[in-house]
């Protein structure tokens, strides 16, 4: 059963055991994202901060620290009935159709009940601050390592729309204080909002953006998938949770936001207003982030909920919540990369890697080259255009058990055939790669090698006979050696 708003998930959390309560006053400056990250690394519950020193705004992080946790807000015992339920949407809409059923600007091709509705009365909006009356030192902003430009918002979704089609576009970028009015969006030159806002300068249009933080625990996910410009986040957000998310207009800006939400800042970004270098953050490897010039948000106007609470992320090294949900969207959108990759059998983003910089790809191989193919294409998706370390295994690797993985490069790969590289767009989140440089991309073939690929006989590997391992499973409760190892 989905859930109607944040209230909600947390009270099922605390029913659970997986909601924890820090009565004791804390700093939001570098304490909270200290205990936050000592939580996240023994995956630990999510964690509620009532007592933060100088607000009245309650804290919660954590939230989506763990693999079940996400499953949980989405209403499933594992993230593969999600998977499950979008490859019945590609299935059904065929390899073209599948985005127009997401798209807002299509509603009679789309997901019949499960489309956004629009309502009145938002709970986000039962306090409105306007103008002069915002004040965005009143929200329980965070500093999460010593060096960091301030006080970041790492948890938002920001929402702004194409000038033509009015299609809502989102994604979750971190935001950086500059001033009680005023935010320094950090997103990246090739997210769509950086192409958006290049298009409204052009026109010499003020951009409309709305930050929301919090809400149904189903919506944030949606709004942080990043699946294509071109799909709706509020349709998006109906499929992930299996009904439909309440959505409300802003009060000074031509958006919607979900109704639900905890807190909603609104606001444009002038034509003609310089960007700023926002910078150093910290990065989900737990570097810091070089400074980057960044869009500047005039916010003019602050709704919230009348008792609000401050949904924060903490970035820093893995395992942490921003890669744990980069991992399970990855694993939620398999269906769609094997729209673009037929040959694939699973991949796995791991966590050393951020679930960014590491990618491990199964296929099923059937001629000559297929995996340097296979790379070169993966690249080109969203997913993994960020991956600097591909490696191609067979069918019959867990992609999911790395020993396996590296077991097979070890068996398969030559360094000099099988490794090669290629540049991309650069990584912003990438701090080996030098500032203004193109990316690095290096994939492995630690496929086995069919005849046109390796000169000579093919050593074959050892394993036992099915038969022998029949027979040995059989007779285990003879051996008196405990239960069996498979």
């Amino acid at each position: 059963m989905p859930y109607r708003c944040l209230t909600e998930f947390l009270e099922d959390l605390g029913h659970a055991g997986e909601l924890s309560r820090v009565e004791a006053e804390v700093d939001p400056l570098l304490e909270v994202a200290e205990i936050t990250s000592r939580m996240g690394r023994a995956g630990g519950p999510a964690l509620l901060f009532p007592a933060v020193r100088g607000h009245d705004v309650p804290v919660l992080t954590n939230v989506f620290g763990t693999q079940e946790r996400i499953c949980r807000a989405l209403g499933v015992a594992e993230l593969d009935e999600i998977s499950q339920r979008v490859a019945r949407l590609v299935q059904s809409s065929g390899a073209e159709g599948w985005l127009d059923r997401l798209r807002a600007s299509s509603p009679g091709a789309a997901l019949g009940n499960l489309l956004p509705r629009r309502v009145k009365a938002a709970a986000c909006q039962q306090i409105v601050r306007l103008a002069s009356d915002v004040d965005l030192n009143d929200l329980p902003l965070l500093q999460t390592a010593p060096h960091d430009a301030g006080r970041i918002i790492a948890a938002a979704t920001v929402f702004t729309a194409d000038p033509d089609s009015h299609q809502p576009v989102s994604g979750r970028y971190d935001l950086v204080l500059l001033a009680r009015d005023r935010l320094a969006i950090c997103w990246a030159a090739h997210d769509e909002p950086a192409r958006l806002l290049a298009e409204y300068q052009r026109r010499g249009e003020q951009m409309p953006v709305a930050v929301v933080l919090g809400g149904d625990p189903g919506g944030v996910l949606a709004a942080a998938a990043g699946w294509s410009p071109q799909v709706d986040t509020f349709a998006l957000a109906g499929l992930l949770r299996d009904k439909p998310l309440d959505v409300a207009p802003c009060r000074t800006v031509d958006l919607a936001a979900p109704a639900e939400a905890e807190i909603v800042l609104e606001g444009t970004i002038a034509p003609a207003a310089p960007p700023v270098d926002a910078g150093p953050l910290t990065t989900p490897l737990g570097y810091y982030r070089r400074p980057q010039p960044a869009p500047v948000m005039h916010v003019t106007a602050a709704t919230h909920r009348a008792n609000p609470i401050y949904w924060a992320m903490v970035p820093g090294p893995p395992p942490n919540e921003i890669s744990t949900i980069d991992r399970a969207l990855a694993r939620i959108c398999l269906p769609l990369v094997k729209l673009t990759l037929p040959e694939l059998i699973d991949y796995d983003l791991p966590m050393f890697g951020a679930a960014r910089h590491w990618a491990m790809i199964s296929i099923r191989k059937s001629y000559a080259g297929q995996a340097r193919r296979v790379a070169t294409i993966a690249w080109g998706l969203r997913q993994l255009m960020f991956a600097k370390f591909v490696v191609i295994v067979d069918a019959d690797v867990d992609v999911h058990d790395h020993n396996q993985v590296f077991a097979a490069m070890a068996a398969n790969a030559d360094p000099v055939r099988d490794v090669f590289t290629q540049q991309g767009s650069p990584d912003p989140l990438d701090v080996a790669t030098p500032a203004g440089a193109l990316g690095q991309r290096l994939a492995v073939d630690a496929t086995v090698k069919l005849p046109a690929e390796q000169a000579g006989s093919r050593v074959e590997s050892a394993k036992m006979s099915e038969a022998t391992r029949q027979l040995v499973s059989d007779r285990w409760p003879e051996y008196g050696l405990g239960p069996e190892i498979p």
